[in-house]
């Protein structure tokens, strides 16, 4: 058997910092390549574009761009660039920022790894804050994004699952396996005018308020330890769900006698 192929991917952009860090920690585990987009794609979740012509180029070997989303980049490695070899890992990342509780949602990083559990592959979101000092420890997180890989390609994690790491920047206690934190979303909206006086606007920065409940990802990096938060793409409510179903009120004759057509 060779080296494992590892698709490489974020929301930051091709040139970006952490996604380079995490190149060159992973080319130890085996051989690498970088699909991502042109520009910053933060926020812009599972975007895929039906109406817009895709264009790769390529920067340097095994290093390509794609004018398009994180999801974008996913399809198109699949499809095109590697599409005579499956990868044997997807790992998006490393994000400038954590994507922590709910805002996974919205986080491009989050997915581009989601993209690869739909096709069957293994795969890993990385993210991380800024340290004490203002800073971002690429290289620090990288290492230990290449532990947690090299534990996933030799089976000693679950593989069925898409890992969502977020790892301190500054000292590190250990890694606790959690569950996504809930958070109250408080957004803004700022209007501004351009020079025509015509309205435009920007959503605003937000500070999310955590619950911080035990056992979450939030409570756990606020505690200094990485947070690794197996996910899967089933949205399906079952508590819910069962509710409905044995609910005699609910189920059987809907419409009162009527006839679904």
């Amino acid at each position: 058997m060779g080296r494992p192929l590892i698709l490489l991917c974020n929301d930051d952009g091709y040139f970006a910092e952490g996604l380079n860090a995490l190149h060159q920690a992973l080319q130890e585990l085996g051989d690498c390549t970088i699909v991502a987009p042109d520009q910053n794609c933060s926020g812009i979740s599972h975007k895929i574009s039906i109406s817009t012509p895709l264009r790769i180029r390529e920067v340097e070997d095994s290093v390509f761009t794609l004018n398009g989303s994180p999801v974008d980049c996913i399809h198109v490695a699949l499809h095109v660039i590697l599409k005579d070899r499956k990868p044997d890992l997807i790992v998006s990342g490393i994000n400038h920022g954590l994507n922590l509780g709910e805002d996974t949602a919205y986080s491009g990083t989050v997915a581009a790894a989601y993209e690869g559990q739909v096709h069957g592959i293994p795969s890993v979101a990385v993210s991380t804050d800024r340290s004490l000092g203002g800073v971002f420890s690429f290289k620090h997180v990288a290492q230990i994004a290449r532990k947690f890989c090299g534990d996933l390609l030799a089976g000693d994690l679950p593989r069925e699952a898409m890992w969502n790491l977020n790892i301190p920047a500054d000292r590190v206690q250990g890694l606790r396996f959690t569950s996504l934190d809930s958070r109250s979303f408080q957004s803004s909206v700022i209007e501004r005018k351009d020079p025509r006086g015509q309205a435009y606007f920007w959503i605003g920065p937000y500070q999310p308020n955590f619950e911080s409940m035990e056992g979450t990802d939030y409570d756990a990096f606020k505690k200094g330890y990485i947070s690794a938060t197996p996910l899967k793409v089933e949205m399906t409510h079952f508590d819910v769900l069962k509710i409905l179903n044995e609910s005699p009120c609910l189920t059987g004759d809907y419409l009162g006698g009527s006839n679904w057509r």
